[in-house]
């Protein structure tokens, strides 16, 4: 395989990478198990999985974790398995399709590194998966719109930075999407050395954010449809994260 030149590959499997990654498995086992499709977008996906950056350490952090707080097993005995088959980590949208399994609606998958969309493409082809396409950037994951009224969706938003205006960026696609969507579950990731900031406003039709976590520069938080908060919140709290602010519908 050849080498990837997006900064991303530098960090595959980090502290970051489990946290988020945690709670995308047991947020997508959750709306699994309601009953309904669920549809998946990722708006930077970076690959399906990739070679992790440092196993070992990966392996020391889950091990601790795990023993803190047992529910990020499954997450653990999934990658374990697929790093032994394969050697690769599972990222993001590879775990959450692997978990949704026949519950799965559709996908769409934002990437706006050129070389690492392609990358991706033939990744999501040589699986292969149906349903799921690849767009150019987080702004056009709603653009045309894919992700059908009526059901559940499961959102990542997993930017290195997440300024007011990277969100102002794509924050019309993420309302649309949850607007038109029976029940929603956000996943928000940014990356910060400096003081605890205000995270962005709930995106339309959800609450939050409703749990958030921070380890080290990573911070991650959750929003979700209000049948689905109180759900979330709990399942965020099996894995360490603490209560946001009081949720509050959005305003938009």
């Amino acid at each position: 395989m050849r080498a990837l030149t997006n900064r991303q590959s530098r960090s595959v499997g980090n502290l970051g990478d489990i946290l988020k990654h945690a709670a995308l498995v047991e947020l997508a086992a959750l709306l699994a198990s309601r009953g309904a499709r669920v549809s998946h977008v990722d708006t930077h996906t970076f690959l399906l999985h990739a070679p992790p950056a440092d196993r070992a350490k990966w392996t020391r952090e889950v091990d601790e974790l795990v023993a803190r707080h047992p529910a990020y097993a499954r997450y653990a005995e999934r990658e374990r398995a697929f790093l032994a088959r394969t050697g690769h980590y599972r990222c993001s949208s590879g775990l959450v399709v692997d978990v949704l399994a026949e519950r799965r609606g559709c996908a769409v998958l934002g990437e706006a590194d050129a070389r690492t969309r392609g990358e991706l493409s033939a990744q999501v082809a040589g699986e292969p998966l149906e349903g799921v396409w690849v767009v150019d950037a987080a702004a056009d994951v709603d653009r045309p719109p894919r992700i059908p009224s009526g059901g559940a969706v499961l959102v990542h938003v997993d930017p290195f930075a997440l300024s007011p205006a990277d969100w102002a960026s794509f924050a019309p696609a993420l309302d649309a999407i949850s607007e038109r969507s029976t029940e929603a579950v956000f996943v928000v990731y940014r990356y910060s050395r400096s003081a605890r900031t205000a995270w962005p406003p709930a995106p339309t039709g959800t609450l939050g954010p409703v749990a958030e976590i921070r380890g080290g520069p990573h911070e991650v938080a959750v929003y979700a449809s209000a049948a689905l908060a109180v759900a979330a919140a709990d399942i965020c709290g099996s894995l360490g994260w603490r209560p946001a602010t009081a949720p509050s519908p959005a305003g938009r």
